[in-house]
């Protein structure tokens, strides 16, 4: 019996006393921790978790068109240019890491139901030295405008919008 033989029986023999899933995190590590993460997979089907990949990919400026809780193309391009911008490995599938990442913000609360908390916004501006006017989760043009000087202030674009940059600096004021 060949090596290869040999090793194919192996896994074979694990696969059965272990489960397909063990065999998968063997061959496939990425896709095996994403199915931890997310749950199954199965294609042209909506998942809620995905869709909430989506949602805070979406709300940090990347292009994934609608959160349908599908996992296609586009949020497989968003999560490799998300995690290029993180400084983490691109490698398109939802690991451990890029999932804190992703939470990250709505668990300091700059994000609250899949939406910018703008309360929150407001409270990091003011913290930071800039008047977005009362505190009270209403965005006028006095938070737009203190959002705008905010970001200039941290060499942003002044765009008067909370993509992910933005609120990689807003979060300094809420920890």
């Amino acid at each position: 019996m060949s090596l290869f033989s040999k090793c194919i029986t192996l896994l074979l023999l694990l696969g059965s006393l272990t489960g397909c899933d063990f065999i998968y995190g063997l061959l496939q590590k990425e896709g095996a921790e994403e199915k931890k993460i997310l749950g199954p997979i199965v294609p042209m089907q909506p998942n809620e978790q995905i869709r909430k990949v989506q949602t805070f990919l979406k709300l940090y400026g990347y292009s994934v068109g609608n959160p349908d809780g599908v996992l296609g193309t586009n949020t497989r391009i968003a999560l490799g240019k998300f995690q290029e911008d993180n400084g983490l490995k691109p490698t398109r599938f939802v690991d451990y890491e890029t999932w804190g990442r992703l939470q990250f913000h709505e668990e300091i609360g700059l994000i609250q139901d899949g939406k910018l908390h703008i309360a929150a916004v407001q409270q990091a501006l003011k913290a930071a030295g800039f008047d977005p006017g009362p505190v009270d989760g209403r965005a006028g043009n006095k938070t737009w405008d203190a959002l705008r000087s905010f970001q200039s202030s941290k060499g942003l674009k002044p765009d008067g919008r909370a993509g992910l940059k933005t609120l990689r600096e807003l979060a300094q004021y809420l920890q």
